[in-house]
């Protein structure tokens, strides 16, 4: 993923990311993750339904980009692992005792649709029918920086600016998960990359 077509990651960072950076896993491979904490990421899924509601109760981002959900998080996890600086911290997936690239797709799935005010709670049961845990349980562990989380919020805003989501709906999705970045960065946080020098230049 290229970061020239990212958004300013200052006015994105600490809100956008939240939403998928590595912020799922089904119960049933929690040994690796924490556990199975709380419901954080329902509250500003909550704000974001709530402010933009529509017919039938459906919020008014799900009804523009709901059927865009499965492309925006297939996109967004290719560029996460393509990134030489943001890949090391999720080398855990797929491994025994964390979630496959597919459970995590799937949890990232529900959670966008929680978060567009689809039909949906985040944590949940997603459409494989496995139980999402929260995100500080998912996190724990990874050693996430601050400079990392900003890195891949400048690479998300480029993933659904790609996939068409327009600027204002990117705003609003950025003010819906406003302040959760506590429960992705770690608060012992590890610089980790897998650059060449050359590539890291870029």
């Amino acid at each position: 993923m290229t970061r020239s077509m990212g958004f300013n990651g200052g006015w994105l960072a600490g809100a956008l990311a939240v939403s998928l950076f590595g912020a799922c896993s089904s119960s049933s491979n929690s040994a690796g993750t924490g556990g199975s904490g709380g419901g954080a990421t329902g509250g500003a899924a909550g704000m974001a339904a709530g402010g933009a509601g529509g017919a039938a109760g459906e919020g008014v981002l799900y009804m523009k980009y709901g059927s865009a959900i499965p492309t925006v998080v297939d996109d967004a996890v290719a560029g996460l692992t393509a990134d030489c600086e943001l890949a090391p911290y999720f080398a855990v997936v797929g491994t025994t005792g964390h979630d496959s690239v597919a459970r995590l797709k799937s949890c990232l799935r529900l959670q966008f649709t929680a978060l567009f005010g689809g039909p949906a709670t985040y944590p949940g049961v997603d459409d494989l029918g496995d139980t999402c845990v929260s995100m500080t349980a998912i996190h724990a562990g990874l050693e996430i920086p601050a400079d990392k989380f900003d890195r891949f919020v400048t690479d998300f805003g480029a993933v659904l600016k790609k996939d068409g989501v327009a600027d204002a709906d990117i705003a609003t999705i950025a003010t819906a998960v406003m302040g959760l970045q506590s429960q992705v960065v770690s608060s012992a946080p590890v610089e980790k990359s897998s650059c060449t020098d050359a590539a890291a230049g870029q």
